[in-house]
């Protein structure tokens, strides 16, 4: 009952603020605030998912076809075509943050780690605390074997939000292997 409560409250919260363009949202302070300091995983992925949302809305119906359709281009593996759509999308709004990260996914899945670095930094230039493009760079390091880089980013991602599990184990192993020591 306090979850489904915790859940309809913040609910409202979002839904009462201004819309305003992704990253830009004024919203976003709070709702990071909130996610680093909750203890409760349930509150910790409605505010991630809440996050996301605003992430990933450009407040064009353009851009969100855009961002609809390269997204499943990537689901379906056409992604060529994903590179496509996500650079078109970074021409018409290139300070469109989710637009750069979707395209670093794509060049990451298929090894262009170069120009997802690049792009993953185009992110982070938008939006500082965007712990996908930073557990992404870590991901990145780590398939080129640079621990310690990944490490670091990994652990840039946690700051933004400590409730990445699978990040927290990442950096568990990589901390006993770069360092030797658990963190």
């Amino acid at each position: 009952m306090i979850r489904w409560f915790l859940g309809a409250a913040l609910t409202v919260a979002m839904l009462a603020g201004p819309a305003l363009g992704a990253q830009d949202d004024p919203r976003l302070d709070a709702l990071f605030q909130r996610l680093t300091t909750t203890q409760d995983e349930a509150e910790a992925q409605v505010i991630e998912s809440f996050i996301w949302t605003l992430w990933l809305d450009g407040h064009d119906d353009t851009l969100n076809q855009l961002l609809a359709q390269g997204t499943r281009d990537m689901q379906v593996g056409d992604l060529d075509a994903a590179v496509d759509r996500f650079s078109t999308l970074i021409d018409m709004a290139p300070d469109f943050a989710e637009a750069w990260n979707k395209r670093a996914t794509v060049y990451f899945m298929t090894g262009r780690y170069d120009e997802s670095i690049d792009d993953c930094m185009q992110v982070l230039a938008r939006e500082p605390r965007h712990f996908g493009a930073l557990s992404g760079l870590g991901l990145i390091y780590q398939s080129r074997g640079q621990d310690a880089e990944a490490l670091d980013w990994f652990r840039r991602a946690l700051e933004q939000n400590p409730h990445m599990s699978s990040i927290r184990q990442r950096v568990e192993v990589l901390s006993l292997e770069v360092e030797g020591e658990p963190i």
